[in-house]
């Protein structure tokens, strides 16, 4: 999955810059949206990975917690 963001901003980025050269409005547009699509899938990953991660940290301090109060 990591590497389908990373594959999509740099073919993203190389369309958008064959479009430019060779005068493809049509290309262009298709690279700036496959390169801003592999943008946004890794800035959800990290939303996801850090959500996720804050959710652990709650847990384990509840579950610490409870332990304390069963010694």
């Amino acid at each position: 999955m990591k590497n389908n963001r990373k594959l999509d901003k740099v073919k993203g980025t190389i369309k958008e810059g064959t479009g430019k050269i060779i005068g493809s409005e049509q290309l262009e547009l298709e690279g700036k949206l496959q390169k801003k699509r592999g943008e946004l899938a890794e800035a959800a990953s990290e939303l996801g990975e850090s959500l996720k991660e804050k959710a652990s940290e709650k847990v384990n301090e509840l579950i610490d917690k409870l332990d304390k109060k069963e010694k």
